[in-house]
């Protein structure tokens, strides 16, 4: 299990991090941190529980799409 957290400083809205997504454990509301990121899946883990959360990167493309989908059309 990854216990260290990754240090970013860049923020991808087209990709965040499953922490800016989820700052917040749903399991025991501690803080989450992100402890894996590579082009394929991001894992954000919980400072206090160890919950972890692991987001495919194909899973940002489909939001993308539905969040487009949502946009009213421009004239």
């Amino acid at each position: 299990m990854a216990l260290r957290a990754l240090k970013t400083d860049s923020f991808d809205p087209e990709h965040p991090e499953p922490c800016e997504v989820l700052e917040i454990c749903p399991v025991c509301r501690g803080r989450m941190e992100a402890v894996y990121s590579r082009a394929h899946q991001k894992v954000c883990v919980c400072r206090d529980c160890h919950t972890s959360i692991s987001i495919p990167t194909a899973a940002w493309d489909i939001a993308r799409v539905k969040k487009k989908a949502r946009e009213p059309l421009k004239k």
